[in-house]
């Protein structure tokens, strides 16, 4: 997910109870910064954080050079490292969705998998915050069986822009 601030900030929204925008999503944009700073996760790494270690070890390998991105300037920036996030997510889910209709039997249980993506995109809900009305922007719309896989973004968001990377779950 990625907020975007009253004003147009983005990775910034303004939340109830909180009296000023805040970062979103904060994972992202920490990794980021750590980044940015020289962060170096490694295996031998004593944080106790696991998650922004996988982020920032992971999120490291899809992100341009550290001066290039610094060019992006702060929303440019943001909106990247969301998308490369949601890439993130995706490699995972799809990892781990391939290892299990590998095990025999997986679709004698299972007839269909559906796969529905996206960012979400948060709109201020603070004090004086108007609207507040939170989006979706679909990026993934599949539907997996034994037979093998129909992408049907293309049919229900075809007026929406073609995602800048199609995802493919290798059958096992």
């Amino acid at each position: 997910h990625v907020g975007i601030s009253q004003e147009g900030v983005v990775g910034k929204v303004e939340r109830i109870g909180v009296k000023k925008p805040s970062t979103s999503c904060g994972a992202a944009v920490g990794a980021y910064k750590a980044l940015l700073a020289g962060a170096d996760v490694t295996a031998t790494s004593t944080s106790s954080d696991f998650q922004e270690e996988y982020i920032i070890e992971n999120l490291k390998k899809k992100l341009l050079p550290m001066s290039e991105m610094e060019e992006k300037g702060a929303d440019d920036a943001t909106a990247f490292i969301t998308k490369k996030m949601f890439d993130l997510v995706v490699e995972l889910m799809l990892a781990n969705i391939s290892t299990a209709v590998a095990k025999d039997g997986f679709w004698t249980k299972v007839s269909e998998i559906t796969l529905l993506g996206g960012i979400v995109i948060n709109r201020g809900h603070g004090e004086a915050a108007r609207g507040g009305e939170d989006y979706f922007q679909p990026l993934m719309f599949k539907v997996l069986n034994e037979e093998g896989e129909s992408d049907l973004y293309a049919d229900v968001f075809r007026d929406l822009p073609t995602p800048v990377k199609c995802y493919t779950v290798v059958q096992g």
